[in-house]
């Protein structure tokens, strides 16, 4: 009995004090943690890359939310399918492992030490990770401007017309001074800023921001997350002719405030437009060299030259 009782006493004291893990344990132990988690990063940023583009061209559109908004609620899919699947692909990943991460299991006792478990956390960061970057090719397959397309056909007919925009030479002596009211649509600020550069202004200063309808900024929560019309945008440019350094010229003020307009009611088109222009403008170019190179060998074939004591030379 005291040969048995003495076994038993340092049978217990040997799993009290186990044996800390090797390398090669730790290392097996962390590609262990790293390999489920390569799986549910990858699945992660699928979810939520597909779930919030579609979420953003369908309710986004139907309510105006902004494109964070849209990617925020997909995350929330994203979190149910790893709730849902989480448990499955760790099975899977961990039976795909095959015998090596068996072959250097740890103990219970093992896996609670210190070491064990900053290894395995290691594992998991360096999994989710890379699983996470795996998961961005995804973009690859999604049309980003499909949604600002799809905001801008649903705004009302009307809404073109709650634009508005006042030009002054007087607010700051040498300088003019642009405001521009209106919806917050994506891509208005980008236009009116292209428009003023392809107009020969240079930008001073611009103050951007949304506005409530009694005039001060609105920072509500359902305002940062839509576009709705009870919030406008307003931008002030204050800006100067590029080649004066002066104020734009009184009577150039009424074209300048048509194509700010213009712009602002249709930003995409604004710029899709200009990209147009400046295709055309280098295909113009190409096609004025090659009708020129034509004229001169046509000039070339259609003169005759004949000089005393040499031979005839001639081009045809």
């Amino acid at each position: 009995m005291s040969t048995n009782n003495a076994k038993r006493i340092a049978e217990t004291a040997a799993e009290a004090t186990p044996e800390p893990p090797t390398a090669r344990q730790l290392v097996t132990h962390a590609v262990k943690c790293a390999i489920p988690m390569i799986g549910f990063g990858f699945m992660d940023n699928t979810i939520m890359i597909h779930a919030g583009h579609y979420i953003d061209c369908t309710l986004g559109v139907k309510f105006s939310l902004s494109t964070l908004a849209a990617a925020g609620i997909g995350q929330i899919f994203s979190g149910i399918g790893g709730v849902v699947f989480g448990d499955t692909l760790e099975a899977v990943f961990r039976e795909a492992s095959g015998g090596t991460v068996h072959k250097h299991k740890l103990s219970a006792a093992q896996k609670l030490m210190r070491s064990s478990r900053i290894a395995g956390l290691v594992g998991g960061i360096i999994g989710v990770s890379f699983g996470c970057t795996l998961g961005l090719v995804n973009l690859f397959f999604v049309d980003e401007q499909k949604a600002n397309m799809l905001k801008l056909q649903a705004l009302e007919d009307g809404q073109e017309f709650e634009f508005e925009v006042e030009i002054d030479n007087t607010i700051n002596p040498g300088l003019t001074t642009v405001l521009v009211r209106g919806p917050d649509i994506d891509g208005v600020l980008a236009s009116i800023t292209a428009t003023l550069a392809s107009h020969g202004c240079s930008i001073v200063k611009l103050d951007a921001g949304l506005r409530g309808g009694d005039g001060v900024a609105d920072t509500s929560l359902h305002n940062l997350l839509s576009q709705t019309p009870t919030t406008v945008l307003e931008d002030k440019f204050i800006i100067r002719n590029r080649a004066t350094g002066r104020a734009v010229d009184n009577d150039d003020l009424d074209d300048l405030a048509r194509v700010i307009l213009a712009a602002a009611k249709d930003p995409l088109n604004a710029h899709s437009l200009k990209g147009q222009i400046e295709s055309l403008e280098i295909e113009n170019m190409a096609l004025a060299e090659r009708v020129l190179m034509l004229q001169n060998n046509l000039e070339d074939r259609q003169i005759k030259i004949v000089k005393d004591g040499e031979d005839d030379k001639g081009k045809e």
